[in-house]
């Protein structure tokens, strides 16, 4: 017979786990399955509260009408009552006769009212220790034989475990909407970081449109249209750099290789111009910096050089060492760079020397190559000589920490 008992317990707390939702669910539909196979009149199940001291009911089997609308308030200290007993010592706690026990002379008043004599309580012990004690009331006394006492714990044991596997469960589902929220506000996201570029490509298009019709330029003077591009796009990069709304990614860089693409570019663009550069006979140590931004500013530096370059040597680049410091330096034969010290919305002033050499060289580029320069925590400067000295200098610098000296 008890182990027809014990099957029908575990085929029950089984369905209530399939059949519900919460692990709360699950101790209900258990609890009013089982409670019948014991034979009890009614039944609680208590959990232990985030502080570990104080017991609170989350499911009953058949509480006497009369005192349910106080139940929801019911407290029990660990260690105190049946149910308290069991989970501050883990062991099933049976009392056949509350009235033949004057120890228990305090509950007298609790079980008349109630209309019990009996009761049997065990700790419900999960993973990680005591969560909780299902508690089951007799009206009449009830000595706890072997086969009740196992069935009991049985039930406890499948209770505990059967509430792991649904808050777990639970749990996972939560992530499942949380991750579900994330991909959402992700796909959102991406939506509106395309609706940005197509309107920065719109913006683009029609302020080079604009600055055409400004011009009088015909359709097909492409030189023209793409300088306009190239101003427009200057003028939204600067804007976006000086606003804040573009912020650098920073990440150890090997000084070389930014200068080396940057020449790269500018030897792609004007394929006559004869450049050269060196390397230092010493390790390089790396920066932590924006490598793009740092290419765009050396660009951006290259330009303005082979603008003022008379043509008569290379442009030559090096990457400096020093203590405290790395360095891009540029030199050249002709006119010298404006004062870089002013402030960017100075040098948008600064007037190109002539016609520029490359559609891509705009009057933002030194507004642009200082505000890029100062936002990565450097300073470019440039090189003083005298009036009869054709050779020019410009030097970017970068503090850092480990350059050698």
């Amino acid at each position: 017979m008890s182990d027809i008992l014990e099957l029908l317990a575990i085929r029950e707390i089984a369905h209530a786990f399939l059949l519900a939702d919460r692990p709360s669910d699950v101790q209900q539909l258990a609890l009013d399955r089982v409670t019948p196979i014991l034979g009890a009149a009614f039944s609680l199940i208590m959990q232990v509260g985030d502080d570990g001291e104080l017991l609170r009911p989350v499911a009953q089997h058949q509480w006497p009408q009369r005192h349910r609308n106080w139940i929801g308030a019911l407290r029990v200290r660990v260690g105190d009552g049946p149910s308290g007993l069991a989970v501050a010592e883990r062991r099933l706690v049976e009392i056949p006769d509350l009235f033949a026990d004057p120890s228990l002379e305090s509950w007298y008043e609790v079980a008349e009212e109630l209309g019990f004599r009996s009761i049997v309580a065990a700790p419900l012990l999960g993973a990680h220790g005591p969560v909780g004690a299902i508690a089951f009331y007799f009206t009449d006394p009830t000595p706890v034989g072997d086969e009740q006492r196992a069935l009991v714990r049985l039930v406890a044991d499948q209770l505990a475990a059967t509430a792991d596997k649904a808050s777990l469960i639970d749990a996972l589902r939560r992530s499942n909407a949380a991750l579900a929220d994330a991909n959402e506000a992700l796909e959102r996201e991406a939506r509106a970081a395309d609706a940005a570029r197509h309107a920065r490509d719109r913006f683009l298009t029609t302020l080079t449109q604009r600055i055409r019709e400004t011009l009088d330029v015909q359709a097909s003077n492409d030189v023209a249209v793409d300088a306009a591009r190239a101003t427009a796009l200057a003028a939204e990069e600067l804007a976006a750099v000086e606003c804040g709304t573009r912020q650098p990614i920073i990440t150890d860089v090997d000084p070389r290789a930014p200068l080396l693409e940057a020449i790269q570019e500018w030897r792609t663009l004007l394929r006559t111009v004869p450049m050269t550069h060196g390397e230092p006979t010493v390790l390089v140590p790396t920066m932590r910096t924006d490598g793009r931004w740092l290419v765009r500013l050396l660009t951006l530096l290259i330009g303005q050089v082979l603008q003022r370059d008379d043509g008569r040597e290379a442009v030559h680049a090096d990457v400096e060492l020093g203590r405290g410091f790395i360095a891009h330096r540029l030199e050249w034969s002709g006119a010298p760079l404006p004062d870089l010290s002013q402030q960017a919305s100075a040098l948008l002033e600064t007037p190109l020397p002539g016609m520029a050499r490359h559609p891509s060289i705009t009057p933002l580029d030194l507004a642009l190559l200082v505000t890029l320069v100062r936002r990565l925590g450097g300073d470019v400067q440039r090189d003083d000589v005298d009036d009869d000295i054709t050779t020019q200098g410009a030097t970017v610098v970068f503090p850092v920490d480990d350059a050698p000296p």
